[in-house]
């Protein structure tokens, strides 16, 4: 599974392995398009559906290139 669908937090089965993909929860990629579009909501703040839909289009690319940052090993 590809590291933006890991749950942020996982649940353990009962011998302390991660759950599959059917976990409950937030993903990774989820969580941090939730945290960028929180950082967005001040600046993209208005009733407009185009401002709404735009926020929400940045905040996931905001988390998708996060997550491909992270993949990348560290120099």
């Amino acid at each position: 599974m590809e590291n933006g669908k890991q749950p942020i937090v996982p649940f353990l089965s009962n011998e302390g392995t991660p759950y599959d993909s059917n976990h409950l929860g937030l993903t990774k990629r989820e969580y941090f398009a939730g945290l960028a579009m929180q950082g967005l909501m001040p600046i993209w703040s208005s009733n407009n559906p185009s401002h709404i839909s735009e926020c929400v289009k940045r905040s996931i690319m905001f988390a998708d290139e996060l997550l491909k940052q992270l993949e990348k090993p560290q120099e």
